[in-house]
C-alpha cells in the first residue's frame, strides 16, 4: 500500500467521524462546550467493547497543592507490585477525556499486563499552559509517592500519550530532568505526538487540508487555545524545541497519513542525535487517532501489539 493512501479499515473510522461531525457542524461552530460534547458522542461507538478489567477506580491525586482526577485500570488481580503506564489523552489540549480514551487504556492494560493510570488534566482555553503540564507532573509525583499502596513497582513506571498527550508526556520528562528526577519514569510512549508549531511540511500539506480528519487550521486553533498570546518558543510547550539529552527510552508510533508525521520523524531524529534510546514504528495507511479504531482496524491492533511487546521488553516482563 502507498504510505499516503489511507488503509480501508482506518478510512471507515475517518469517514464515520467526519460524517458525524458534519451533522453537528452548526451546533459546534464557535462553542467549545458543544465541540467537547459532540466529540464524546462521536467516540461512543469506538470506545465500546474490548477487554474487561478486574477493577476500574476513579480517584483524586492530591500533590503539590493540586487535585487531579485519575482513573486506574487493573487488568487482573495481582498480589505483586506491577508495572504501570501513566496515560495522557490527546485532543489538542482542548477536547477529549478519560471516557473518549477508555478503550484505548483498557487495551494497554490487558495487552501489556500493566496498571494504567489515566490523567484527566484541565483543558484549554479555560486552563492554559502550563496548567495541564503541572497537573501531569503532579500525577507522576503522586503515583511514585503512593506506588506501594497502589500495588505499583516504582522502578517500572512508564508515561505515554497520544497527540497533545504525547506532548505533555515528554514535557513532563523535561520537568523531571530539571529536578534531577528522570528516574521516576522508565520509558515514554508517543502516539502521533503534537510536538511543534511547524506546519509547512510535506505531511501537513498532504494530510492536513480541508476535509481531513485533523487539519492544519485545527492544529493552529489548538495552539491558540493552549498558549494564548505566548510566543511559540517555550520548549516545555513544544518539546521539539527542547534540548533533548538524558531522557528515558521512548517508543514512537507514527501514522504516515497524519499531518504531524514529519514532526514526529523530526522528534525521533533529535532524540537520537541527543543520544537517547529511541524506537519508532511507522504504520503505512494510518491516520491521526487511528488507535481509536481498534475495534475494526487490524492496523490499530498491530500497533497495540507492537507497543505492548516494547513495554514488556523494556520493563523485563514475562
Amino acid at each position: 500500500m502507498d504510505k499516503d493512501s489511507i488503509d480501508p479499515e482506518v478510512a471507515n473510522f475517518v469517514a464515520a467521524i467526519l460524517e458525524g461531525g458534519a451533522q453537528y457542524a452548526e451546533l459546534t461552530a464557535g462553542s467549545i462546550v458543544e465541540q467537547r460534547r459532540v466529540a464524546e458522542l462521536l467516540r461512543e461507538k469506538w470506545r465500546a467493547g474490548g477487554p474487561q478489567m478486574h477493577r476500574v477506580r476513579d480517584l483524586i491525586a492530591v500533590q503539590s497543592g493540586r487535585e487531579v482526577h485519575i482513573r486506574l485500570f487493573e487488568p487482573d488481580p495481582s498480589t505483586h507490585p506491577r508495572a504501570a503506564l501513566i496515560y495522557v489523552h490527546g485532543g489538542g489540549f482542548t477536547l477529549f477525556s478519560l471516557d473518549t480514551h477508555d478503550r484505548l487504556m483498557r487495551e494497554y492494560a490487558a495487552r501489556a499486563g500493566v496498571l494504567v493510570v489515566g490523567v484527566d488534566y484541565s483543558l484549554s482555553p479555560e486552563a492554559r499552559f502550563p496548567v495541564a503540564l503541572q497537573e501531569v507532573v503532579a500525577v507522576v509525583d503522586w503515583v511514585h509517592a503512593n506506588a506501594g499502596e497502589l500495588g505499583i513497582d516504582s522502578s517500572r513506571i512508564v508515561i505515554g500519550g497520544d497527540s497533545a498527550g504525547a506532548n505533555l508526556a515528554f514535557a513532563s520528562c523535561l520537568v523531571l530532568r530539571e529536578r534531577d528526577a528522570t528516574d521516576r519514569i522508565a520509558g515514554v510512549i508517543s502516539n502521533y505526538g503534537f510536538f511543534d508549531a511547524e506546519f509547512d511540511t510535506t505531511s501537513a500539506r498532504l494530510h492536513g487540508g480541508p476535509g481531513k480528519l485533523l487539519t492544519v487550521e485545527e492544529l493552529l486553533g489548538f495552539l491558540d487555545n493552549y498558549l494564548g498570546d505566548l510566543p511559540r518558543t517555550d520548549p516545555l510547550a513544544l518539546p521539539l524545541l527542547a534540548e533533548l539529552s538524558d531522557l528515558p527510552p521512548s517508543l514512537h508510533i507514527i501514522a504516515t497519513c497524519d499531518p504531524l508525521a514529519d514532526g514526529n520523524r523530526a522528534m525521533v531524529r533529535r532524540l537520537m542525535d541527543a543520544g537517547n534510546d529511541v524506537t519508532f514504528r511507522e504504520y503505512p495507511g494510518a491516520t491521526h487517532s487511528f488507535l481509536e479504531a481498534v475495534s475494526t482496524s487490524s492496523l490499530a491492533a498491530r500497533a497495540f501489539a507492537d507497543t505492548s511487546e516494547w513495554l514488556r521488553r523494556l520493563l523485563q516482563m514475562s
